[in-house]
């Protein structure tokens, strides 16, 4: 294996010259489609933008796998594996044009090399190298210290997967909200993951998440000293089918909300 340093290199390249082709993006009639309903909307920039990042590490590095929402996993020969999200939070791409970011993570045997997380509009870049820590635009972020329900500000996603549809935690989903300080939704799984680690948020919840989704932020969110597990408090896995996620600003916090979900 080349060294994961070449790679990092080669992402922060192109995340960046992906997230500029992006805050120019303008979309035209017909380039707005429905996956499965609509609230699952993809448009023709995801699949331009994962496809931009496919041709090119193929290219520098044709032994690495890469698992993207948009396209079928290109298999490779034991390299690493890399997980993109050409546009996680495509809805807020389509109707505000914010809040909106690219999400690329990379693995080899099972261990992270790296995760980034661009915030297009912003132009804030979340980044961690394992080990390192993690920045936003280069500055260290770490996870807040409150510890405490009432101190805590919780985000979700999707509020209607979360609280408003039926599901096995959603009673005590909606029992937590009414105990921490505060509710929020940015609509992007790897942003909101960022808001825990840069210390903006202290509790996360998500009841339907991919790897492309989550498996650069969660790099991110651990290098700042925050932790993830699934709903049920189990490992979470970092390939596989959707999962719901319970992360937090640290172990304690996030062992607290899941005894404070199964009424512990």
């Amino acid at each position: 294996m080349a060294n994961p340093a070449a790679r990092y290199a080669l992402a922060q390249q192109l995340i960046g010259q992906a997230g500029r082709a992006l805050r120019l993006a303008r979309l035209e009639a017909g380039e707005i489609l429905q996956k499965t309903g609509p609230q699952d909307l993809v448009t023709v920039y995801d699949r331009r933008t994962e496809q931009f990042f496919r041709q090119a590490i193929q290219a520098a590095f044709p032994g690495d796998s890469i698992v993207g929402e948009e396209y079928p996993q290109a298999a490779g020969d034991g390299g690493a594996v890399w997980y993109i999200d050409p546009i996680d939070g495509t809805t807020n791409f389509v109707n505000q044009h914010r809040n909106y970011a690219i999400s690329v993570g990379c693995y080899q045997g099972g261990q992270p090399l790296f995760g980034l997380v661009l915030d297009v509009e912003r132009d804030a870049l979340f980044s961690a190298q394992a080990g390192g820590g993690a920045a936003c635009n280069g500055s260290p972020i770490r996870v807040s210290g409150r510890r405490q329900l009432p101190e805590l500000l919780l985000t979700t996603p999707g509020v209607p997967y979360t609280f408003l549809r039926g599901h096995a935690q959603q009673q005590a989903l909606i029992r937590l909200a009414g105990q921490v300080r505060a509710v929020r939704s940015m609509g992007s799984v790897a942003l909101e993951l960022c808001q825990v680690a840069a210390g903006e948020a202290d509790l996360f919840v998500a009841m339907r998440s991919s790897p492309w989704d989550h498996n650069a932020a969660r790099i991110i969110l651990q290098e700042a000293g925050g932790a993830l597990c699934t709903m049920q408090g189990q490992p979470l896995p970092q390939d596989g089918p959707s999962t719901t996620i319970l992360a937090a600003n640290s172990l304690q916090t996030m062992q607290m909300a899941a005894a404070f979900l199964h009424g512990a």
